[in-house]
C-alpha cells in the first residue's frame, strides 16, 4: 500500500467526520459541560473544538497553565508538544496538528509492519480499514493522546522488528512518557529481543523504556508528593474506579446488570453498551492473537486490554483499544477472509462511527 492511497483514506475518513460533526448539531442538542475550549469558542468553530471535548480541555488546560486539580492523570509529552506548537497557533489546532500527522506517520509504519509477515496487500489495506470504521476511530484525530500514542508503539516494534533496537528504546520510552501503557512496551520487546536477537548488547536500549514513566513519576513526586498521583486521582473523575484489583468475570457481570437496569434512553447507555460489546470482543481477540500472531504482539496488545479492566470497569475501554495495533491486525487478516461477512461487519462499525461521533461532538460521554 503506497503512501499516497495511506492519505486518500485519511482524507475520506477526515470528510466524513466532518459531515457527520456538521449533521450531528442539526439533530442533537448540545451538552455544554465538558465541550471543547467552554461553549463561547465551541459554538464560534465547532468543528475545531469538538475534538477537544472531555479529556482534550484538559490536555490544552495542561499546555496553557500547567497541571491542575486531578490532571496528574494525563501524561506530559503530548500537552507539552502542544505547548511548544502554540508559539505557531492556537493550542486546539496544534493538538489537532499533532494528532493528525503522528496519525498518518502511524499508519504508514502500521502498513510496513504488516508487511514484514504477510506478502498479501489485502490485508494491509483491510487492517487500516478496519481501523478507519472503528466506531471510536476519530478520537486517533482529536485532542487526545491516541494518535501520537499509536506513532510511538508501532515505531518502536517496527525499529525492533528490524533490529534497530536503540530507536525501538527510545521509541518506547517516548511512549511511557505519553500514556502508562506504554509501559508494557517493555515485557513486550523482551519477548521480541528473545526470538530474534539473544545479543546482550539489543536488550541494553530496551531497558530504555521505562525512562519515560519514571521521569513522570520523579516529577510527581516533586509537585504532589505522590509518584503514583496518576493512579490515585482516577477516582476523583466519578468513574467508578476502584483501587482494589478487580477480576474480570466480575466486571462483566456487573456490565450484564447495568445493560438490563439502566433506562436505555438514558444519555450514557450506548457508552455502557459500547464499553461491555468491546470488552466482549476483545476477549476473544485477545485469544486470537495469542494463538495466530507473534508473542510480543500478543503480550502487548493483551496488557492493554486486560490491565484497563482491573479498575473494576469497562470505561474507555472502546477508546484505549485504538492504540492495540495488533488486534486491528487480526481484524484486517479476519477481513481479507470472506466479502460478505466482510461487508456486514464493516457496515455495523460504520454505523456505530456515525452514531458515537455524533454524540461526542455533541458532548456526550462516549469513551
Amino acid at each position: 500500500m503506497s503512501i499516497k492511497t495511506i492519505f486518500k483514506y485519511i482524507i475520506i475518513w477526515q470528510i466524513a467526520i466532518i459531515i457527520i460533526t456538521r449533521l450531528a448539531g442539526l439533530f442533537l442538542p448540545l451538552q455544554e459541560t465538558y465541550i471543547g475550549g467552554a461553549t463561547q469558542a465551541y459554538v464560534e468553530n465547532p468543528l475545531l473544538y469538538s475534538r477537544a471535548n472531555f479529556d482534550g480541555n484538559h490536555y490544552l488546560t495542561i499546555a496553557r497553565r500547567g497541571y491542575g486539580y486531578a490532571q496528574q492523570a494525563f501524561f506530559p509529552l503530548y500537552p507539552n508538544l502542544i505547548r511548544y506548537f502554540s508559539k505557531y497557533m492556537l493550542p486546539v489546532t496544534a493538538g489537532v496538528a499533532i494528532s493528525m500527522i503522528s496519525f498518518f506517520v502511524a499508519i504508514i509504519f502500521l502498513v510496513k509492519l504488516v508487511q514484514l509477515d504477510d506478502t498479501n496487500p489485502n490485508i494491509a489495506k483491510w487492517t487500516i480499514i478496519s481501523l478507519l470504521a472503528f466506531p471510536t476511530s476519530f478520537f486517533l484525530g482529536s485532542v487526545y493522546t491516541e494518535g501520537l500514542f499509536l506513532m510511538l508503539v508501532v515505531l518502536s516494534f517496527y525499529c525492533a522488528r528490524t533490529k534497530h533496537w536503540w530507536l525501538a528504546g527510545i521509541f518506547g520510552a517516548l511512549a511511557s512518557y505519553t500514556r502508562f501503557v506504554g509501559i508494557f512496551l517493555l515485557p513486550a520487546l523482551i519477548f521480541e529481543w528473545f526470538e530474534t536477537s539473544k545479543n546482550k548488547k539489543d536488550l541494553i536500549p530496551i531497558l530504555l523504556i521505562p525512562l519515560g514513566l519514571l521521569t513522570y513519576m520523579q516529577f510527581l513526586d516533586k509537585t504532589t508528593g505522590d509518584p503514583l498521583a496518576f493512579v490515585h486521582v482516577q477516582k476523583l473523575f466519578g468513574q467508578g474506579r476502584s483501587e482494589k484489583l478487580i477480576l474480570l468475570y466480575q466486571v462483566f457481570w456487573r456490565y450484564i446488570k447495568m445493560i438490563f437496569t439502566v433506562d436505555f434512553k438514558n444519555p450514557i447507555y450506548p457508552a455502557v453498551a459500547l464499553e461491555f460489546v468491546t470488552g466482549v470482543a476483545f476477549l476473544w481477540a485477545s485469544i486470537a492473537v495469542a494463538i495466530r500472531q507473534r508473542r510480543s504482539y500478543a503480550v502487548f496488545a493483551i496488557l492493554c486490554y486486560l490491565v484497563p479492566t482491573l479498575t473494576g470497569n469497562l470505561v474507555s475501554l472502546p477508546r484505549y483499544i485504538l492504540t492495540a495495533f495488533p488486534f486491528f491486525i487480526g481484524y484486517g487478516r479476519y477481513l481479507t477472509q470472506n466479502k460478505p461477512r466482510r461487508m456486514l461487519i464493516l457496515t455495523v462499525s460504520g454505523v456505530l462511527l456515525v452514531l458515537y461521533l455524533s454524540m461526542f461532538v455533541r458532548g456526550y460521554w462516549v469513551a
